[in-house]
């Protein structure tokens, strides 16, 4: 208005040492008996300067109460007031001095140049120990499964609830921030952050994050009792390897059990990883050495099917090849996971053996956790990183047919699963792994005795050219030379090592990380929230990122369906509406089926592979799912204090083409992979414009056209993901969801 008045509060904020504060809000506001009128808000410049700008009528020229608020998240940190203020009011140095409100620091790499885009997160410590104690008490009477009367709403809550425990129970959220492209940080909090339970001072660490916020990198040791307004931290100092790139460093300067010597097989299916293995047993001259989570002594590997006949003839059991070895001079050691509460088999096996030199040690688990490592090396010149255990049903072809013989008695169902042969450098260390384990069960059980005194691979004379030939010539369409390979595992604490290892993780992470085009999971579990929470904030980070997920939907650990029922919610998934909506995420579970006896039978076809994808210039196959026990630790059993040392022994290879042009060795992989889910030969498929996802969409939707034919036929094909609990609910919910789409699909 004409007569209106421009008013001007000012000030400059500073610490007990004179610094300004920036970043912090002046608000200004009338005030009096009657009323309480915001006028403006500011944020202090890096100066610590702020200015306010508000209008008045003339009658009220210099008749204006002012009350100034200084804010953190809305928390009142300091308060000023003047009454009948002047149009220009100066408020001038304004110290901030009861107590601690923030970090600020910087973090660099060992040239000292700055990181940026890295996760800053500071806790208060001391209280998170008091809570922890409290939370003790409560969580020993907790069981982490979900109760099965509190419905999907209900169960999402608990798990949720639980989640929360789990991100924060240790210690007390102060702040979070990102690196600036000059590696520095500041968090600024309220004193009620920290003085919830009378604690004035805080104890401060900070934690440094990946990029995705996801994976902690690094914590700075804890300042006690911080009295400053603002703690200035020292630079933090962090190697650009542990940061960047896609090989895992486990916390050091350069790649960890990387070589580039090396061929190897993808092994689908394990009709065709138990020919390789009985063919490598029944050829072995030295020495085998072998670690399953189960190994029943009735294991049938290898079929012969009778000409003009239906039934199949049985090649001798496994046990019984292993003798054969023993037999010839070969020397067979085993270990084998003993649990603490669920049955095994090791007293049967060890019974089986107790006549022969085979020898067969055990891995006792007491806990949440297993040996669940399946590997094998023979003769330090071939290895297998193996998906399933050695029982009957897990044998199965690429048809996963229902009714399959082979598959034992039980019959209970198709199974997907993925392993892989190797030779080259990369034995040396799946051989470590096998003597570290079998040394550790010498001074746990033998005092000290039979321990591995070499590893015999590291010390072989070149391979002889007809060996070499041999290699090659087997399943060429699949077998490579001169590869990248990467040996990552997860090892129990306090066993052959005190704090454990979780490269799995690691890779997983930086794949992630690193992730462009598209990621590509298949895995029998997704419950691990660092995965979750990397996969959502890698979406939310890269626009064009894809995830395309084939899992179960009922998994084998009843309350893990929950639990991935939640990390689907957090990725943004409503899994009420269809999943073909969601335009970046594709989540599907594998069916087989057929027309048998006057009607159609549909079964999932379980998936037990623990397989991963990025951009076709990372993979990755081995023993670890997308769980706790298998990455990270069991937290879906427990606390995550109380479950620390609950890790499995898990191992994975991982592969790499970063060439140019590229060689094609991911991408036959994952063409062979989705051939066989998508029923299709999708090698002459170009990539479509919006991406894979669309090639798979159309797909799985001409799959559920078929479920409403009079004869159907089903071999292991996707169909998407039904949050429902049974076949029959899961087959009407996809009919009566996805009938609603059929237009977008032009079919």
């Amino acid at each position: 208005m004409e007569n209106t008045r421009e008013n001007k509060i000012y000030g400059h904020l500073i610490d007990e040492n004179k610094k300004p504060l920036a970043n912090l809000k002046a608000k200004a506001s009338e005030y009096s008996f009657l009323k309480n009128k915001e006028l403006g808000s500011s944020i202090s410049d890096t100066n610590g300067n702020f200015q306010i700008k508000y209008y008045t009528e003339p009658e009220s020229y210099d008749k204006i109460n002012i009350k100034l608020d200084i804010l953190i998240d809305n928390e009142i940190i300091m308060s000023k007031s003047r009454e009948n203020a002047p149009y220009i009011l100066d408020f001038e140095d304004l110290e901030i001095n009861k107590g601690n409100i923030g970090i600020k620091g910087r973090v660099i790499d060992e040239k000292g140049n700055p990181v940026a885009g890295l996760a800053v997160v500071a806790e208060d410590v001391d209280f998170g120990k008091i809570k922890l104690n409290a939370m003790r008490l409560v969580e020993s009477k907790v069981k982490s499964f979900v109760p099965s009367d509190i419905g999907l709403t209900g169960s999402l809550q608990f798990i949720k609830d639980k989640y929360k425990g789990l991100f924060f129970l240790e210690d007390d959220l102060l702040g979070h921030t990102i690196t600036d492209d000059d590696g520095y940080y500041t968090i600024l909090y309220p004193q009620n952050k920290y003085r919830e339970i009378a604690d004035k001072e805080p104890d401060i660490r900070v934690i440094i994050k990946d990029k995705l916020g996801a994976f902690e990198i690094l914590k700075t040791k804890i300042h006690e009792n911080v009295k400053s307004t603002i703690k200035y931290m020292d630079d933090t100092v962090i190697n650009r390897g542990r940061i960047d790139g896609w090989f895992v460093t486990l916390e050091n300067t350069s790649p960890s059990r990387l070589t580039t010597n090396n061929s190897f097989e993808t092994l689908i299916d394990n009709e065709k990883t138990l020919k390789k293995i009985v063919n490598s047993i029944d050829n072995a001259k030295s020495y085998i050495y072998l670690t399953q989570f189960a190994f029943y002594p009735d294991f049938t590997p290898k079929f012969f099917k009778l000409e003009d006949d239906e039934t199949y003839e049985k090649d001798k059991s496994l046990v019984d090849k292993l003798l054969d070895a023993e037999s010839r001079g070969v020397e067979v050691k085993i270990i084998i996971n003993e649990n603490m509460v669920i049955p095994d088999n090791y007293d049967e096996l060890h019974n089986y053996f107790k006549d022969s030199n085979v020898s067969v040690r055990r891995f006792p688990a007491r806990g949440p956790y297993a040996m669940h490592a399946k590997v094998m090396v023979v003769d330090g010149k071939e290895a297998f990183i193996l998906g399933s255990p050695f029982s009957q049903a897990y044998w199965d072809t690429n048809q996963h047919l229902v009714n399959e013989p082979r598959r034992g008695e039980k019959n209970e169902g198709p199974v997907h699963d993925v392993s892989i042969y190797l030779n080259g450098e990369a034995i040396g260390y799946i051989e470590e792994f096998f003597i570290e384990l079998w040394n550790y069960l010498s001074d746990l059980h033998f005092n000290g005795k039979d321990k591995i005194l070499k590893n015999k691979s590291l010390n072989l004379e070149n391979t002889s050219k007809n060996d070499l030939n041999d290699i090659i010539n087997q399943n060429k369409a699949f077998k490579y030379n001169n590869e990248a390979l990467q040996i990552v595992r997860s090892i129990t604490p306090r066993t052959v090592n005190d704090k454990g290892e979780r490269g799995v993780l690691e890779a997983y992470r930086r794949a992630i990380t690193n992730a462009e085009d598209f990621i590509y999971l298949e895995n029998q579990y997704f419950t691990n929230k660092y995965i979750v929470s990397a996969l959502k904030n890698a979406l939310d980070h890269n626009p064009e990122l894809q995830l395309i997920m084939v899992i179960n939907e009922v998994p084998d650990v009843p309350s893990y369906r929950t639990w991935q029922h939640y990390g689907f919610q957090l990725m943004g998934m409503d899994l009420e509406k269809s999943v073909l909506d969601h335009p970046r995420i594709g989540i599907y579970s594998l069916w087989s089926g057929g027309f048998q006896n006057g009607k159609n039978k549909l079964r999932h076809c379980y998936v037990h592979s623990k397989v991963a994808i990025v951009d076709d210039i990372w993979a990755t196959i081995g023993s670890s799912n997308l769980d706790g026990s298998s990455l990270s630790c069991a937290e879906e059993f427990g606390s995550h204090d109380s479950s620390t040392n609950y890790l499995n022994m898990e191992m994975n290879a991982s592969f790499f083409d970063f060439n140019k042009p590229k060689r094609g060795t991911i991408k036959k992989f994952r063409q062979e992979l989705w051939n066989e889910h998508l029923g299709t030969d999708i090698s002459t498929y170009s990539r479509p414009g919006n991406g894979w996802l669309d090639l798979w969409k159309k797909t799985v939707y001409e799959n559920i056209e078929k479920l409403e034919s009079e004869k159907i036929n089903f071999y292991g094909d996707a169909l998407p993901y039904s949050p429902k609990r049974n076949v029959e609910e899961q087959i009407k919910d996809l009919i009566e969801k996805y009938r609603r789409i059929k237009g977008r699909f032009n079919l």
